[in-house]
């Protein structure tokens, strides 16, 4: 059904605002030209073992704190996180399945989020677990919180990006998401945010910041309508079990 709808948009039905732009200079609520605000610092790192104790992280495990996104980068928006990384030695997590890891963690993340909201001057925290040894495009700004520097700087990126192929992308998906919010289907709907976020990840692996599956994802969010599905899903499924 989707794909017959699809076939009767017209080009002209495709333009639409994207809010993501390119600048010359790191975001200033949060650096001094290329320096990290020293209360912004602090307040990461308070974040980052809030969460380290929430998910009962050995201290030993924790071989650094970073900060990536947009946030760390020439690419932020005004619905830019701040994405905090740890970055966890699996030896020191002895009782836990190494091939669950990632699961365990991405599902304490989910747990986390349900109970907590943290900001710090406006912009959401969001907390990551990562294994050592993740390499990432040149392009992508990658601080470490912990050593107070840079480990990768961001590059200033030419404004090249193919707009009307994003802007194309977005139009689809959010008709997409429409059509399973009004056909309410919350497994459907969990399954196209799941494909969103493998392809989000893995565009970051290879392209780094500016990969076109992670500027879907971020422009989807900057929308709202990644907290849109998240909403309905949870209203649907909460109904479903109600009497």
């Amino acid at each position: 059904m989707y794909s017959r709808v699809l076939k009767h948009i017209k080009p002209k039905d495709l333009r639409e605002t994207i809010s993501l732009r390119f600048t010359d200079v790191l975001n200033p609520v949060f650096w001094i030209g290329d320096s990290l605000r020293p209360e912004v610092r602090e307040a990461l790192m308070n974040f980052a073992k809030a969460f380290a104790d929430y998910v009962d992280l050995d201290d030993r495990a924790i071989s650094d704190v970073i900060l990536l996104g947009g946030n760390a980068g020439y690419n932020y928006t005004v619905m830019s996180d701040l994405d905090v990384h740890i970055v966890v030695d699996p030896k020191y997590i002895p009782k836990c399945d190494p091939e669950l890891i990632d699961d365990y963690y991405m599902d304490k993340k989910t747990l986390w989020e349900l109970t907590h909201n943290v900001t710090i001057l406006g912009a959401k925290a969001e907390p990551y677990i990562e294994r050592p040894g993740v390499t990432r495009k040149k392009s992508q700004g990658v601080y470490s919180l912990m050593k107070q520097t840079w480990i990768q700087k961001p590059e200033k990126m030419e404004d090249d990006l193919d707009e009307k192929e994003l802007e194309k992308k977005v139009k689809n998906l959010k008709h997409k998401i429409d059509c399973f919010i009004k056909s309410e289907d919350p497994e459907a709907l969990q399954s196209l945010v799941k494909r969103l976020r493998v392809g989000r990840s893995v565009s970051l692996q290879k392209y780094g910041e500016y990969g076109f599956e992670n500027m879907v994802f971020k422009e989807l969010r900057n929308q709202g309508y990644i907290d849109k599905v998240r909403s309905t899903v949870v209203n649907l499924k909460s109904r479903s079990l109600s009497l």
